[in-house]
């Protein structure tokens, strides 16, 4: 490990919170992972099967799998620590605070709150994430902090520092890193406010001229390019010097005191794709605040953060800091001198413009976020649906609209009732909820028949999650196997996985199975108003993306449409509602 790192695992152990079981794996010779690999099951299929597992070793490895495998889900990073953050990370809004309407204070008091979250988690003292009383993994949350990515060689990786006493802080474009700990930021906020002012007015004094001086901006290109630019960035000896400094980084804040957004959406969107030279996507957590106070976290989901563990993390920071804020005694006079080291960057112009070059193919500048009004949870209730899938319903309805064909709508899971658990897809497109849409959208469906399909619908979703949470998908589990070959054996057997699969195919007995509609429903906090990817276009799904929030009396949705997908996004929010009209309409 390198100097300062502090572990390799991705799932690291807090020995004070109880462990979740293993999840099962697929039994050898269950042909269940095959069908949802898109495999039509035949004698001819099984065979070409067959013969790839054993001729690649992945049989062999099957078999030992078993022994092996907390090991290698604690440190197998299957999400491949991809680079192009901004179609990757989420950004979650924070709820105002009404006791704080000064951006620095509410900074500093945010920043305590980052210190004293982190001291919960790794001493176990924050309550453990439970489901029906069993405990869920807790070993994500130890990446919120000290955590980036980081281009090593010709491959980039999570990097964990043992470092807690630094911050990385961003202002006017201009990067810099403070020793926090020498503040006193375990025990009060004077000291970060007064830091945080001294470093605004240094840099109101001599503001950075151009994006292009800024590092941020690289951060935002797609990842070969992130590759080849920063690891011929880091033979610089002030770049690496600078690289290593926002490594070792608690956390970092992100200053935009030039802007003012209007509302939660703004934000977000100013956020996630508004600022980009002002930011640092390969950090795990960073921290945005506005000139009007208002608050946006980024958290790096290739860092192994899920929606469930950013929106936990996010209600605790903000209520915390909440608390924080109101001790802001001033102890010191505002005229303190710079107390913060800022990192210096030698940057050839045309790295920055490839990079603004290449986010440019995939920034979207259409309103992202749409609250629908009275399509909450209570709504659902009326209709007698479960929330979730009766949304997936009106989503459906929408996709083959728009679309005139049915597309796939795929669902994000949380594992973490496994240890290691990482996150899973379920296509929810089933027959049942085809058929409801397809009725849905005929004449003369009467109320008993629909509710009749409508249950249906709802129960094959539930039935479709639940086998999905069943085992470890095979998809893993050959990435697992792929991850523990040498170069050459990984070589030979993506090779005879690629003869295989080109084999099914060209008998019509495979069929790719793209992402089409791609959404996420994370756990709901109250001092989370929006979660998502506002601003971008998605360019690993064929329709669009969406992150939606059902609340009592309102759903949110933030939409992330594909490269070469037309429909506004404010057309599709409209269209979604006016489903839900026409499935109202047709229950009650």
């Amino acid at each position: 490990m390198e100097a300062g790192e502090r572990t390799r695992d991705i799932f690291e152990h807090i020995p004070a919170y109880a462990q979740p079981p293993l999840i099962p794996l697929p039994r050898p010779g269950d042909t269940e992972p095959l069908r949802r690999l898109g495999i039509e099951l035949t004698p001819l299929s099984r065979g070409i099967v067959r013969a790839a597992m054993a001729l690649s070793g992945f049989r062999r490895f099957q078999g030992d799998l078993p022994g092996r495998l907390e090991d290698l889900l604690r440190h197998t990073e299957l999400r491949g620590a991809a680079l192009f953050a901004p179609v990757i990370s989420g950004t979650l809004a924070l709820r105002d605070d009404p006791q704080t309407a000064d951006p620095l204070r509410r900074a500093a008091a945010l920043l305590r709150a980052v210190r004293s979250l982190r001291e919960d988690v790794v001493n176990g003292t924050l309550p453990a994430d439970e489901v029906r009383g069993r405990p869920l993994e807790m070993g994500q949350y130890p990446n919120l902090f000290g955590t980036s990515l980081m281009v090593e060689g010709e491959r980039s990786r999570m990097f964990k520092s043992t470092d807690t006493e630094h911050l990385a802080i961003i202002a006017g474009r201009r990067f810099f890193r403070l020793h926090a700990a020498a503040l006193g930021w375990d025990s009060s906020t004077a000291g970060l406010e007064h830091a945080l002012r001294a470093l605004v007015r240094t840099v109101g004094e001599q503001p950075l001229v151009s994006e292009e001086q800024s590092p941020g901006v690289l951060t935002c290109a797609n990842h070969p390019t992130q590759l080849r630019i920063l690891s011929e960035l880091g033979r610089h000896p002030e770049n690496a010097r600078s690289l290593r400094a926002l490594r070792h980084s608690v956390a970092t804040l992100c200053l935009d005191l030039e802007h003012s957004p209007a509302n939660d959406a703004e934000a977000a969107l100013l956020a996630h794709a508004g600022n980009c030279a002002n930011r640092w996507y390969h950090s795990s957590l960073q921290i945005v605040v506005f000139g009007n106070a208002k608050v946006c976290l980024i958290c790096s989901f290739s860092a192994y953060l899920d929606g469930n563990t950013m929106m936990r993390a996010a209600a605790e920071i903000q209520r915390r800091g909440a608390g924080f804020a109101t001790d802001a005694a001033r102890a010191a006079p505002d005229a303190q001198p710079l107390s913060a080291e800022e990192l210096r960057w030698n940057i050839p112009r045309r790295y920055s413009l490839q990079a603004s070059r290449e986010f440019g193919r995939v920034r979207d500048n259409q309103q992202a976020t749409f609250e629908m009004r009275a399509f909450g949870c209570e709504f659902f209730e009326r209709l007698d649906l479960d929330p979730v899938p009766g949304f997936i319903l009106a989503l459906q309805a929408v996709g083959n609209r728009l679309t005139g064909r049915e597309p796939r709508i795929t669902q994000f899971l949380a594992m973490s009732r496994y240890r290691c658990g990482d996150l899973i897809t379920a296509v929810v497109s089933t027959p049942e909820v085809l058929a409801f849409v397809k009725a849905l959208e005929g004449p003369g469906l009467e109320r008993a028949a629909a509710r009749a399909l409508a249950q249906a619908a709802v129960e094959s979703q539930t039935a479709v999650i639940r086998s999905a949470r069943q085992q470890l998908p095979i998809e893993a589990v050959m990435g697992l196997f792929l991850h523990t070959r040498g170069r050459i054996a990984r070589v030979w057997a993506a090779a005879v996985g690629g003869i295989a699969g080109g084999l099914l195919r060209a008998l019509g007995l495979h069929r790719r199975q793209p992402r089409e509609i791609l959404v996420s429903h994370p756990e709901i906090y109250p001092e989370v108003t929006i979660v998502g990817r506002p601003g971008v276009r998605l360019p690993y799904v064929n329709c669009f993306g969406l992150h939606y929030q059902i609340m009592e009396d309102r759903t949110v949705v933030t939409f992330m449409p594909g490269v070469r997908w037309t429909a506004s996004n404010a057309d599709v929010a409209a269209e979604i509602e006016e489903s839900l009209r026409q499935i109202q309409s047709r229950l009650e």
